[in-house]
């Protein structure tokens, strides 16, 4: 086993991302270890750049499969381990405001044995149930504090490979809500989940796109707005913003000022279709 102790720890598949906007289609990478860890390097190139230096930077690794057909090795810092299976393809169809979402293929599911290094922030961030329940249960073994994006518990695919959601009590996912100490969830993802009764044991982050955030901890609402952006592709919003959040956590931060920083950096992931190449970070976090 790999004894070295992380700072965040990232589980979840890349994938190929086909969008598609009227008559023009994109073909870019996508996957949530993808916009994470674009997003921990510029923290931590920050970190570099500033000369009076108030923290160390992130140390981070990522769990996550691919196949052969992956295209995208030369854009990865660490790079996702190649198996045989093809790599998960997502095609989101935008019409107006509404996403459509399509899957080509998934890729082969993160068991526990794949995880093997201790953390002290775990981020559970599958694309479509991939990361198993019961390698939650080693996650949460190995890592101090969970953080587990929703979408990757309650998508399922129907035999046209259309995405559809499913309750979360009604999975497999269910036994190990325990486990998580923070939940993301969007306005959509909600209605597929039982917040307040959730929110008893574990801290549930609500994103609300424009409007910015909501925490909902044991009876407890904190409403924390963010300036809207322009957007032009929402994908990898609750991305940026699972691991902005995750990155005040772990510099100490009060929860309320991770969500400012959250929704900052979900904002970032807006602007452009695609993995943001140009990330913009405020001197005061790094």
């Amino acid at each position: 086993m790999d004894t070295r102790m992380l700072d965040i720890l990232i589980t979840g598949h890349c994938t190929h991302d086909i969008i598609v906007r009227k008559d023009r289609q994109f073909l870019r990478l996508g996957g949530p270890p993808s916009y994470i860890s674009r997003l921990l390097e510029s923290l931590n190139e920050a970190v570099r750049n500033k000369e009076k230096k108030s923290h160390s930077q992130v140390n981070y690794s990522i769990v996550s499969k691919v196949g052969p057909d992956f295209k995208y090795f030369s854009e990865f810092p660490q790079k996702p381990s190649l198996v045989t299976k093809p790599t998960t393809c997502f095609v989101n169809r935008y019409h107006s405001s509404e996403k459509i979402q399509e899957v080509r293929s998934i890729c082969e599911p993160i068991f526990p044995q794949d995880v093997q290094s201790k953390s002290k922030i775990g981020l559970i961030a599958g694309v479509i149930r991939e990361v198993l329940p019961e390698t939650i249960e080693r996650l949460s073994s190995l890592c101090q504090i969970i953080f587990c994006d929703v979408q990757g518990l309650i998508r399922k695919v129907d035999q046209l490979g259309r995405v559809y959601h499913v309750d979360l009590a009604k999975t497999e996912f269910y036994e190990v809500l325990p486990t998580i100490d923070f939940l993301r969830l969007n306005r959509l993802e909600s209605q597929f989940v039982k917040v307040k009764e959730i929110s008893r044991k574990t801290t549930v982050l609500l994103t609300k796109g424009k409007e910015g955030c909501k925490i909902i901890k044991k009876g407890k609402e904190l409403e924390v707005p963010t300036r809207p952006l322009p957007e032009k592709d929402p994908t990898g919003a609750g991305d940026f913003f699972m691991g902005g959040f995750a990155y005040g956590i772990l510099r100490g931060y009060s929860l309320e000022k991770c969500a400012q920083i959250a929704n900052y950096c979900g904002g970032l992931a807006v602007g452009r279709v695609g993995i943001p190449t140009k990330i913009r970070i405020r001197e005061s976090w790094a």
